[in-house]
């Protein structure tokens, strides 16, 4: 096997996009924004849109980071089932942020409909299967009513229906009608495309040292002593956010995935699927456009990017011997393999908004969910600058815990 690391599959598969210049003298905008994958260019995209004056700073390359590794299965569903949820934030938030979810799924379809290809974006089923069979009593069947009482399309299927209508068994799953995949290397690069022609400004290889807030105002200043001064400045990072708070709110993880050769013909059973389930960490499979299957999973703890990589070979046949035991019949050869490292915090929900300086804003701890709450955080965070009403806000604020139950 010539497994990769360095090179997630998005951007070996489609190359670099484009080069934007490094910023190399001082600047004054309405809205900084640190972070170059999908979340600031979902971000900067929302308040493009909506005329304000933007500018994006990205320490490495655009897209090349967390965003290139990500398997982007794009669910509704939160780290954490709804049934629990429940009982942390209260039934009324708790559905509201997973409602917010399916909403997100949605406006991404609406999206990328402006785009030829569609950035890859492909509606899905989703199956959230049992990895033993106490977890259909403990975990699938109180799941199940949560998410009917919600509004949500869902299915409780039995091992006998589950192996009939995918080919596969468990002891049992919640069949959910609403899910997608996307290619989020080449989404993020048309949205900063969008971005740019508009006239707001892209820097890569720019990483912020330090950012102050004085009265109404954010002071920026870059490792080469670039100064930047804004009303705003949104911290979305991804895991490296956590670096401009005054106190650890969420945790590190390193993820592994792996993705098989082409297929001739379309996956039979899981084509139009995508799979995760009970256990933690979770095992998650989805398929691509061209026929490949990525799986992914075995998440532990981020030491270091070195160490992490050294897994990377173990991890792969774990993963693809996982895969063989759902499936025997369809034949798995592993074409690239690769980590990515993603933050989590203790009830899955992220974090958007402000922490203590109202003007310096973040989008951060967004567990196996990425696409879907940099979607949600584009107008989350719209609303709070606009200074307009969302319920969501109070949802994933960092005072959260004063919500009731």
């Amino acid at each position: 096997m010539n497994l990769h690391s360095d090179y997630p599959f998005w951007l070996i598969k489609d190359g670099i996009y484009n080069s934007y210049p490094k910023l190399s003298n001082d600047i004054k905008t309405e809205i900084v924004i640190i972070g170059g994958g999908i979340t600031g260019a979902l971000i900067s995209h929302k308040l493009t849109q909506a005329g304000f004056e933007v500018i994006v700073l990205e320490k490495n390359h655009i897209g090349q980071g967390s965003t290139s590794a990500s398997t982007a299965l794009i669910q509704y569903d939160i780290d954490t089932p709804l049934f629990k949820l429940n009982k942390i934030y209260g039934e009324e938030n708790a559905e509201k942020a997973y409602q917010l979810g399916g909403d997100a799924i949605d406006k991404l379809e609406e999206l990328t409909n402006k785009f030829k290809d569609k950035a890859d974006f492909k509606k899905h089923k989703s199956l959230f299967i049992a990895s033993y069979k106490k977890h259909v009593s403990e975990i699938l069947v109180p799941e199940f009513e949560a998410r009917k009482k919600a509004g949500f399309n869902v299915r409780l299927l039995s091992e006998e229906e589950l192996k009939s209508q995918f080919g596969f068994s468990a002891p049992g799953a919640i069949l959910s009608k609403q899910a997608a995949s996307i290619n989020p290397y080449k989404l993020c690069n048309y949205l900063f495309e969008e971005v740019a022609s508009k006239g707001n400004y892209i820097f890569d290889s720019t990483e912020i040292k330090e950012i102050k807030q004085k009265g109404n105002k954010v002071f920026l200043k870059t490792f080469d002593g670039i100064k930047i001064e804004a009303k705003h400045a949104i911290v979305a990072c991804g895991y490296e956010s956590e670096k401009f708070l005054p106190n650890k709110v969420s945790q590190n993880n390193s993820t592994y995935a792996i993705i098989s050769k082409p297929h001739k013909e379309k996956i039979p059973f899981i084509n139009d699927t995508l799979i995760w389930e009970t256990k933690s960490p979770y095992l998650y499979i989805r398929t691509t456009s061209d026929n490949r299957i990525i799986v992914g999973g075995l998440d532990e703890e981020f030491q270091d990017p070195e160490k992490r990589d050294k897994l990377i070979t173990g991890k792969s046949k774990i993963l693809k011997k996982k895969f063989n035991k759902l499936f025997p019949e369809i034949n798995y050869d592993i074409d690239f393999a690769w980590a990515g490292t993603f933050s989590e915090t203790k009830h899955g929900l992220p974090y958007i908004g402000s922490c203590n300086e109202f003007q310096i804003l973040f989008a951060m701890g967004y567990g196996g969910n990425g696409i879907t709450f940099s979607t949600i955080a584009s107008e989350v965070l719209k609303n709070i600058i606009t200074k307009s009403k969302n319920s969501a806000i109070k949802i994933f604020s960092f005072d959260r815990d004063t919500l009731k139950k």
